[in-house]
């Protein structure tokens, strides 16, 4: 049976062992409310064996209370707050049920809706109440009071959708960003539609400001909210923000920009860069070179960073005496005290070691010579935390750009004895590419014809990662003729019907044709290198396919693919002086000559010795190919044919010889002046068939055959 008796505050005692609470919990706004109302609401208790009173559920308000009577006393009240406090007394009970009984009534205790506090609170300024009183009789915060009283800028609709669970309370707190009407034409869109992701707390406040700047933001930090105020800047009104969001963004950038250029002229006025930039002009600097900073010697350290360092040593010692000292002293205001003192050291070190960073940042690059700092750029901006920057020591000469990485690896130098060898010739990305083109085509020919190498090559690739045998249907789809054409969007061929025909292939039809699909999936071009997967191609790999190709083939195949015309006149000049001299020619005739004439040269030479240049022919072929023995008499001797004696130029036989000369000749430039493509072209409307692999010299060859004489003599003429 319980029953509501009234005790002495000193006959009461904390239940220790029953309380759920944490008993050093804030109480401030219990001492308000019931120094302003008293005690609202009774505590529990149960009978003690010493006589006193145990307080099950109420510890709280019995701290509150005994705090207040101990006011009371040390300013000696006459009119004391607390004189007797109720309580309703339980019969004697296990530990583990009035455990049970405090926890029930802390669980189960239902705090009011923050919709209903702004009710009690709006009833309270309309009897008459102010704020202030409001917050001191409740114990709590003005700005608790104000943001409870906020909510009254809430549409009914809106405080009906709180209360009903629609939106949360963060989503409640955005609304009040806007006019009530705005507020329940945005509520009422979202209930319509059924999006109920418009009404999550973030899409709400980004809805409503979207013109705005957050407050926590570097640039604002940078700035600073007191300069933008005074700079005439307005504010976003949110009582429930730490701080309020700025409504004049091209300002902030104003201000931001001012303060950057000002921190630019300081820096460079005081340390002499050749030009202190910042914003969208540093934008590319992490494309820059920069200088290696100098180390700071310790005969020129500032006076000012010496100083730093001893005050931070005297720091250091006086932190750790407050640390020990805080293990010692029991005493609840005194800790509070010595806490509060650490943390005024804490941040003074920190400020005097950013500040020391800084210093010796600075000093150390000027200790640079003058004329190396006038070269340079310095760079200014801000950090997360809205502190000054300076990078300094960059310069806008951009290092040399690396070549495009290809699959085909060019032989190493060689070089003479006691010579160094030459460093090799950098060709364009486009140009490399090219030429591993060129090398796709001719291997892809030869794998076609060798069933065998391709079959080994299918099966290998299959189990691998990096193969050359594109087999993703990626491949640059080279090679001999197939019976039906490349997969596309307009295939129509259907599987069953070509499957049921190629079983009743023989052995070597098959062989024949698997070998020329798997040469259509090659590719050795930077496409098929830098493609971002596990089957990235690998050089090793193409490497090794083309040395198993029948070296013979295999040369032949590249030099008919390869055109030397295109080649030299995409290539450095020094490439055609190479050529010139591996194809056993002296390069210094020809060192006068223009760079169109030099590789013109080149690649009359590169034809007749079917020079092939370093990346195409690797590690497999030579240069050139062997000259052709010398012819044998009849004793089986070779002739030694000595220098051969000039001869007269041979005359035309008639007037239209000679007009046919003439014609070929203006035939030839004209041709020399199309492409390769328009060449294919004009054969393909003469009827002419075109080798594979032919090259653009090869092709003018073919236009520049007689078909009809009698028409080209008359042409001619």
């Amino acid at each position: 049976m319980t029953e509501v008796v009234a005790y002495r505050l000193a006959e009461l005692v904390a239940g220790q062992s029953v309380n759920v609470r944490p008993q050093d919990e804030d109480v401030g706004e219990l001492i308000a409310s019931i120094r302003a109302h008293g005690l609202l609401q009774p505590l529990v208790g149960r009978h003690c064996s010493d006589g006193k009173v145990e307080i099950v559920d109420g510890n709280r308000r019995l701290k509150a209370m005994q705090i207040i009577d101990a006011a009371d006393d040390a300013a000696e009240s006459e009119r004391r707050v607390i004189e007797w406090v109720h309580v309703v007394l339980r019969p004697a009970e296990a530990e583990a049920d009035a455990f049970e009984i405090s926890l029930a009534a802390n669980v189960l205790r239902k705090p009011l809706h923050p919709v209903r506090e702004f009710e009690a609170f709006a009833d309270l300024i309309e009897k008459g109440k102010d704020r202030q009183s409001i917050a001191d009789h409740f114990g709590i915060p003005l700005r608790a009071v104000e943001q409870r009283l906020a909510l009254g800028r809430l549409h009914e609709d809106v405080r009906a959708a709180w209360l009903q669970g629609r939106i949360n309370g963060e989503a409640a707190r955005a609304f009040t960003l806007v006019s009530p009407a705005e507020q329940a034409a945005y509520l009422e869109r979202a209930i319509q539609t059924g999006d109920n992701w418009r009404l999550g707390a973030d899409t709400v406040r980004r809805s409503f400001t979207t013109a705005t700047v957050s407050a926590d933001t570097a640039k604002v930090r940078f700035v600073g909210l007191e300069t933008y105020r005074l700079a005439g800047g307005g504010f976003i009104a949110d009582l429930f923000a730490a701080e309020p969001d700025l409504t004049d963004g091209d300002l902030l950038e104003r201000l931001a920009h001012e303060k950057l250029s000002s921190e630019a002229a300081r820096v460079k006025e005081h340390e002499g860069w050749g030009e202190v930039l910042f914003g969208a002009e540093a934008s590319q600097s992490y494309q820059w070179s920069r200088i290696s900073k100098p180390a700071l010697p310790d005969e020129v350290k500032p006076a000012r960073a010496i100083e730093i360092e001893q005050r931070l040593l005297a720091l250091n010692e006086h932190r750790d005496k407050l640390d020990d000292a805080l293990l010692e002293v029991e005493d609840e205001q005194r800790q509070s005290e010595i806490e509060h003192d650490r943390d005024a050291l804490m941040d003074e070190e920190n400020r005097l070691e950013k500040e020391l960073e800084d210093l010796i940042e600075s000093q150390s690059w000027l200790s640079l010579p003058e004329t190396t700092r006038a070269k340079a750029i310095a760079v200014v901006g801000f950090d997360r935390d809205g502190a000054l920057t300076v990078a300094r020591g960059f310069s806008r000469s951009k290092p040399r750009p690396e070549p495009k990485p290809s699959a085909m690896a060019a032989p190493a130098p060689k070089s003479s004895a006691g010579e160094e060898a030459a460093e090799p010739t950098r060709l364009s990305a486009a140009l490399m590419d090219d030429l591993a083109l060129t090398a796709t085509k001719a291997a892809a020919h030869v794998l076609g014809h060798e069933p065998r190498i391709a079959l080994a090559a299918f099966v290998a690739t299959a189990f691998t990662w990096g193969s050359p045998l594109r087999l993703e249907d990626k491949g640059r789809d080279a090679g001999p003729a197939l019976p039906w054409p490349r997969r596309s969007s307009s295939t129509k061929e259907d599987f069953a019907e070509v499957f049921s025909l190629v079983l009743t292939w023989d052995e070597e039809s098959l062989q024949k044709h698997a070998a020329r699909v798997i040469a259509r999936t090659l590719d050795f071009t930077s496409a098929a290198l830098s493609e971002y997967s596990y089957n990235k191609l690998k050089p090793q790999a193409v490497s090794a396919l083309r040395c198993a190709l029948p070296v013979d083939a295999h040369r032949a195949a590249l030099v008919q693919v390869f055109d030397p015309a295109e080649y030299f006149s995409a290539a450095p000049k020094q490439e055609a002086i190479a050529a010139i001299a591996a194809c056993g020619d002296e390069p210094a005739k020809y060192a006068k000559l223009k760079k169109a004439d030099l590789g013109a040269a080149a690649a009359r030479l590169a034809i007749a010795r079917a020079w092939l240049p370093p990346l195409l022919r690797g590690e497999v072929f030579d240069a050139v190919l062997p000259a052709a023995p010398a012819p044998e008499d009849e004793t089986g001797d070779q002739v030694v044919s000595g220098p051969a004696e000039p001869s007269e130029p041979e005359s035309p036989a008639s007037a239209a010889d000679a007009a046919l000369q003439i014609w070929l000749g203006q035939e030839r430039t004209k041709l020399l002046a199309m492409k390769a493509p328009e060449l294919r072209e004009l054969l393909k409307e003469r009827g002419v068939t075109v080798p594979f692999g032919s090259t653009k010299m090869q092709l003018i060859e073919l236009a520049l055959q007689p078909g009809d004489p009698d028409s080209n003599i008359e042409e001619a003429a």
